[in-house]
């Protein structure tokens, strides 16, 4: 996006993207299989401006320059700051953000937050950008500096909602949309604050992973939902003997507590966020595993609260 390209007179655009669990996945030469949820990182960019003002509702931090990079070298946000480098904007701007959810969750709040300000500033500069473009900018603006983009599943999931499968391809993901029943979803997932979250040290082998998610992708196109019970044990088993460190303390208590009740845990962010998921379909004709999940996460003071399937994703007025 050149100079000439820039309105001449004030506008504004609001952005919000969808965070999400991821569902499988989370290991190199995996399916990610993701669902959107209803937490949804804001912002607001207007144009016409005097510089570039960069401010966090969060935070309550703000921070201005003469352009982008000042702005970065003051402290501004990594993510915003890379989002406008990207689609060209150096100056006479100003973003508003608001995340909504707390830094290090796993739900892919960062990589929401950078689709949000993409496919704002897309509608106030007119880039034309379609939805993989803005995916793809949101993926390199989140990614850690100095590295390349992981792929681009968050962002995708971020961007689209619903439910999905991301199919590693090249050095990106091809985007497979399944056929699921929010609802479905909706009645066995549940997520529960894991504490601070946890780091993975040295990855001795998680070669199972992939396997594992593609059977989880193949159970829900199924309806089979119980069996991501198994499946998700049998993945955190995977993860606690191939990470070394892994899980944190509190994530293991919280999942023995949701095992011992006929559940299954994972956590969010591949196995290093502050939030975990937890899977537990009800009964058929009468209380079943979430009946019990819920009344053990009760007793043992556990606060839970619900995964609403987002299907909106990206959504800019």
């Amino acid at each position: 996006m050149n100079e000439t390209s820039r309105p001449s007179a004030a506008h504004a655009a609001e952005g919000t993207a969808a965070c999400r669990v991821d569902l499988a996945g989370g290991a190199p030469g995996a399916i990610g299989v993701t669902v959107a949820i209803d937490r949804r990182p804001w912002c607001r960019v207007e144009t016409g401006v005097a510089g570039v003002r960069i401010e966090s509702k969060d935070t309550l931090r703000k921070v201005g320059g003469e352009d982008v990079s000042e702005a970065l070298r003051k402290g501004a946000s990594t993510t915003v700051g890379r989002v406008l480098q990207a689609m060209g904007v150096k100056t006479g701007v100003r973003v508003v953000t608001q995340c909504r959810v707390p830094e290090g969750s796993g739900l892919g709040e960062s990589s929401a937050l950078a689709a949000a300000v993409a496919g704002a500033l897309d509608r106030v500069f007119g880039a034309g950008l379609d939805r993989d473009g803005i995916a793809r900018i949101a993926s390199e603006a989140d990614a850690p500096v100095g590295h390349a983009a992981a792929g681009l599943g968050e962002s995708h999931t971020a961007v689209r909602g619903g439910v999905l499968a991301l199919h590693p391809e090249g050095a990106g993901s091809r985007v497979e949309r399944l056929a699921i029943d929010p609802a479905r979803i909706e009645e066995s997932l549940l997520l529960v604050d894991g504490g601070a979250p946890g780091s993975a040290g040295a990855n001795h082998d998680l070669a199972t992973i992939p396997a594992i998610a593609s059977r989880v992708r193949d159970a829900l196109l199924a309806g089979r939902f119980e069996e991501l019970v198994e499946l998700w044990a049998e993945e955190w088993e995977a993860r606690r003997s191939g990470l070394a460190g892994w899980p944190t303390p509190e994530a293991e208590r919280i999942a023995g507590i949701v095992r011992a009740a006929g559940g299954a845990a994972r956590v969010c962010g591949a196995g290093t966020g502050g939030i975990l998921a937890l899977w537990a379909p009800p009964g058929a004709r009468g209380p079943g595993r979430r009946e019990s999940v819920v009344a053990a996460a009760k007793a043992a003071g556990l606060r839970l609260f619900p995964a609403r399937v987002d299907l909106r994703g990206l959504d800019v007025e």
